[in-house]
């Protein structure tokens, strides 16, 4: 029996997170505490070391001797550290020897372990089907804790925010001490903040429901963030409409003692742009969204913006040190890899960088250097996720032939890897063909059926009747096509017997517009979406897509996403380092959630839709498998009778100057 394959990065953080927070079953409640026991107190002892393969040794030969009830207990204790040991076949193993049907206590206690295991894996409709049922009545408060804690960390990575937020809410509920009761209530908001306005209106119960009220205070402090005398009056309000709120009165000194010094807005700043060469279109769009966003500014408030051409790579650095001596307290930019990459091998900078690409390179970049970018690799890394949290283990890829197409294919190939995905087949399609034949046939092993009937009929002499048949081992097809040939494309998959398979693919296949008649033949794919392309109308909003359609020269539609980027990017300098501070911390960004990560790359969390009658609908959030933020069990087990150890600590990430400058 092969051994299964384990996603490495949540697991290492549910290990930090449960050592020695594993919480306590109790068989009954009045249940006395089993008689001493050397061997059970030494393997105690190595738990609470953090030796917990030496624990679980010790669990399983102490269960040995035991009656039933406690030798299950001790069995679920051992099963417990060998997953902390980041073992978990071994767990598992142990976990199928454990049968704890007839003691309700400990069969909770195995579900939530279970649960927790596939939360490790990333596959959280699998815990959600362990936390079905509720805790049995008389099971300890740390335990009911643990199970919301649980459910809202699946239903986080399944990307359904409301439900997370209310589990969240549940814990809450059964929280007393008052500095775990505002961690957890600044935990709520975090929550909800990842939602949209947009979505926080349509979802908000009217008052005087707690959800609604989660909600509305969420709205306020996003619209209100960096304004604490606004926010103050506006919650008072808000008090008003909902007296009876959990919301304790100290939530926002908290939330304002924890953004203190985390809201930098600079005076003046300095913008580093092609005028010229290969990446002069893209950086026009980009300087489009950025005025765009800067005019919607109270002017009071409104950095000084000084521009430099950037068109010669060789420029960079001392592009950089020019706009450090003239004064500038920030810099976004500069586009390309090369240029990205001078200031990546800089030991330090002087003012902080948001980069408007990604690279990557051995060694650690300058802490100050933040890359921001559109990157087809990140998109295919959330296919790679949506798909693992669909419940696929199975895939087929067919992506371009070509630069574009191996940077997403191997980044979708990682990533599945990674999650503990199987890359069954993959075939590459030529960009300039319309006939998709031949690597689809290929794909789905359609050659081979074709190859075997003939041999067949050569084999008989004689013409036989035949069907091909494609493989039955896949789940889903990942495809990487631009819009165009996605449309070719998903109707030949279809014609080759592969109707039924799930097309999963990355916010390139769709054109950026509706149009119902064209993209009939996409219906079915499910990809990830930049909110901004998929917002409802507002006449009010002089940054929605609409309006600046109204004003711009014309941008095609694949460009757009390029003007939200350039609006997200003055958008987020002054909130850098509070997204810096907890990879909780999200800015709703018209290209997605935006967050970071430890590297300091701003990663985005879009909006998952599937193409419906030509239409794209919204079916969520692309869920989020970093190992960064997740929130687990808070207790050891003890003996039943005994009393729970303390809680662990949860971590809560236009004239000329040089003739290269102009100002703004």
């Amino acid at each position: 029996m092969q051994p299964k394959k384990w996603n490495t990065l949540p697991c290492l953080l549910l290990i930090w997170l449960l050592i020695g927070c594993v919480p306590s079953p109790q068989l009954k409640p009045d249940r006395h505490e089993p008689p001493y026991d050397p061997l059970v107190v030494q393997a105690e002892g190595l738990a609470q070391g953090g030796d917990h393969a030496a624990a679980a040794e010790l669990f399983e030969q102490a269960a040995a001797a035991k009656p039933h009830a406690e030798q299950q207990r001790l069995l679920l204790r051992a099963a417990e550290s060998r997953f902390l040991a980041a073992d978990p076949d071994s767990a598992s193993v142990l976990l199928s020897r454990i049968n704890v049907s007839d003691l309700p206590f400990l069969e909770f206690q195995r579900r939530l372990l279970v649960a927790e295991m596939a939360i490790a894996r990333s596959r959280p409709e699998e815990a959600l089907n362990q936390l079905t049922a509720l805790p049995p009545d008389g099971v300890p408060i740390e335990n009911r804790r643990r199970y919301h804690r649980d459910r809202s960390e699946a239903f986080r990575l399944a990307g359904n925010i409301p439900e997370s937020g209310l589990e969240l809410e549940r814990v809450d509920s059964l929280t007393d001490d008052r500095i775990d009761k505002l961690d957890n209530q600044l935990d709520i908001i975090r929550t909800y903040a990842s939602l949209t306005n947009q979505s926080l209106l349509q979802l908000q119960p009217p008052p005087p429901d707690n959800q609604g009220g989660w909600m509305a205070l969420t709205r306020i402090i996003k619209d209100s963030a960096n304004d604490e005398a606004l926010i103050k009056q506006k919650f008072s309000v808000w008090r008003s409409t909902y007296p009876a709120h959990p919301a304790m009165p100290e939530l926002l000194d908290g939330y304002f003692r924890k953004l203190k010094g985390l809201y930098r807005r600079p005076s003046q700043l300095a913008i580093l742009l092609p005028e010229n060469g290969p990446y002069a279109r893209v950086a026009s769009l980009l300087r489009d969204g950025l005025l765009a966003a800067y005019f919607e500014e109270q002017a009071a408030t409104r950095p000084r913006l000084y521009f430099y051409d950037s068109s010669n790579p060789a420029e960079t650095w001392p592009l950089y040190q020019e706009a450090v001596k003239s004064g500038a307290d920030m810099v976004i930019g500069p586009l390309d890899k090369e240029s990205v990459a001078q200031l990546y091998r800089a030991v330090e900078l002087e003012i902080p960088v948001l980069a408007l690409n990604q690279v990557t390179s051995e060694g650690p970049a300058p802490p100050d250097l933040y890359q921001f970018g559109l990157s087809p690799e990140d998109e295919a890394y959330q296919v790679a996720d949506r798909a693992w949290t669909d419940g696929f283990s199975i895939a087929a890829a067919l992506t371009p032939a070509g630069d574009w197409g191996d940077r997403i294919a191997s980044a979708f190939r990682k990533r599945w890897e990674e999650l503990g995905g199987v890359l069954a087949e993959q075939q590459k399609y030529d960009e300039e063909a319309n006939d998709f034949s031949v690597p689809i046939q290929a794909l789905l092993n359609i050659d081979d059926s074709v190859q075997r009937h003939n041999d067949l009929q050569q084999l008989l002499g004689r013409k036989l009747e035949f069907e091909p048949r494609r493989r039955r081992d896949i789940g889903f097809i990942f495809l990487a096509a631009k819009s165009q040939k996605a449309r070719q494309i998903r109707p030949q998959l279809q014609f080759h017997h592969a109707e039924d398979l799930p097309i999963y693919t990355t916010s390139h296949a769709y054109s950026g517009v509706v149009s119902e008649d064209q993209d009939q033949d996409l219906n079915g794919i499910r990809f990830p979406v930049i909110p901004w392309l998929l917002a409802e109308a507002d006449e009010s909003d002089k940054l929605s897509l609409a309006h600046l359609l109204r004003v711009l020269p014309n941008p095609p539609p694949n460009y757009f996403p390029l003007l939200a980027m350039g609006i997200d990017s003055l958008r987020l300098i002054p909130q850098l380092a509070r997204l810096r501070s907890s990879p909780r911390e999200v800015m709703e960004g018209k290209t997605g959630n935006i967050y970071m990560d430890r590297a300091n790359h701003l990663r985005r969390q879009m909006l998952w839709a599937e193409m419906v009658k030509g239409v794209p609908q919204i079916t969520g959030f692309s869920p989020r498998l970093d190992s960064d933020i997740g929130a687990f069990p808070e207790a050891p087990i003890q003996p039943p009778g005994s009393r729970a150890a303390p809680a662990a600590g949860s971590p809560v990430p236009v004239g000329n100057n040089s003739a290269r400058k102009s100002e703004s």
